[in-house]
């Protein structure tokens, strides 16, 4: 099976070949879709114009060898920041009115392979797979960053957790990343708290206070089940829900003064199931009443209530028409599903957020990782 580091081992390739200029219908707001790509398919960043009834019209191809996979956009200064999980750097781009990216700066990242990236408290906050730390780049008033601040996610006890998640389906083979720690998301609470992160190699979430500086004391660390894999999350009111890669399972976390406490597990895939699959990415369904957690093997995407937010519900799965769904990305009522193996994104309706719809589009990608809307 590939994995990240077999990706990232591969040759790159640098190509200026750019895509055909979308056609904009006046009436038709400037929005944006980039998808960040893995080398050595993917080509760098790839820019489409969203047209009114969900549609994407390629616009242009952004050349970066060095696996773009992350990208998130800041819509203040019209930036889209991008993690090059193969080149330890962070590149910032500025889109143009007619969508197309231009290199602005390429940064240190502050550690070893950049995985993911968030915005708060006036900072750009990165989470690196490869070293297990975290760092933190003052972003600047046009959008451009500052020099990283680093800090190790653990300084204590650093041992990985199992290689077989305790909570796996029957079957499963689903090994990754308990080789040693390995950071794999980082986020301020919404409420300006909290600074919150996850170890994948030691099964823990990780709570600091949020300073003007970076950590200095150790982390309030959570436990969760062993060999499980944490891997993204989100905040819905006062609660966290996280999502496990290896087990399948997503975790309800209640936030105290004391330290993070569990609430709660269950699984995202359906009962019954038996063999290997991983749990990837978690969003937030418009209106805020379910979730969305994608299964790459199992290929779908499962569909959470939240009637009850201290005990989630399953309630179905929808096949992503595609293999590997890495990632995925919302804009209005449109949902564009990142399915890495079949290199191509599919596009969901989500008028109706308890019910996705497959559209029956797909647009060609080669080897997709990350998505943002700007």
């Amino acid at each position: 099976m590939l994995n990240r580091r077999h990706l990232l081992a591969l040759p790159a390739l640098t190509v200026t070949a750019l895509l055909p200029t979308a056609m904009t219908q006046a009436a038709t707001p400037h929005r944006f879709l980039h998808i960040g790509t893995y080398a050595p398919l993917g080509q760098g960043l790839y820019s489409f114009a969203i047209t009114a009834d969900g549609g994407l019209s390629p616009i242009a191809v952004t050349a970066n060898a060095n696996s773009p996979s992350w990208v998130l956009a800041n819509a203040q200064q019209r930036r889209v920041y991008a993690a090059e999980e193969g080149g330890d750097h962070l590149a910032i781009y500025a889109q143009a009115n007619d969508g197309r990216l231009q290199l602005l700066q390429r940064q240190l990242s502050g550690g070893r392979s950049p995985v993911y990236l968030a915005q708060g408290d006036g900072r750009l906050w990165v989470a690196h797979y490869g070293d297990a730390s975290f760092s933190a780049l003052p972003v600047q008033p046009d959008g451009s960053l500052g020099t990283a601040q680093n800090w190790p996610g653990c300084s204590a006890d650093c041992a990985p957790g199992p290689q077989q998640a305790l909570k796996a389906p029957p079957g499963s083979h689903a090994r990754s990343g308990h080789d040693a720690p390995h950071a794999h998301m980082i986020m301020p609470s919404p409420e300006g708290r909290w600074l919150l992160g996850t170890d994948l190699g030691r099964d823990r979430l990780l709570v600091w206070p949020l300073s003007p500086g970076i950590p200095k004391a150790p982390a309030r660390e959570l436990a969760l089940s062993p060999g499980c894999g944490p891997r993204h999350f989100v905040f819905v009111g006062d609660l966290v829900y996280v999502l496990q890669e290896e087990s399948s399972t997503l975790s309800t976390v209640e936030l105290t003064a004391d330290g993070p406490r569990l609430v709660d597990e269950t699984a995202v895939l359906p009962a019954g199931f038996a063999g290997t699959s991983f749990a990837s990415d978690l969003l937030v369904a418009p209106g805020g009443q379910y979730l969305y957690a994608f299964n790459r093997l199992h290929d779908s995407l499962a569909v959470i209530a939240l009637a009850d937010p201290r005990k989630p519900r399953l309630l179905d799965h929808h096949w992503v028409h595609g293999s590997y769904p890495r990632s995925a990305c919302i804009a209005g009522s449109h949902l564009y599903v990142c399915n890495q193996r079949s290199d191509q994104l599919s596009h969901f309706d989500v008028g109706r957020p308890e019910a996705p719809k497959f559209t029956g589009r797909q647009t060609a990608v080669p080897s997709p990782a990350g998505a943002c809307t700007l």
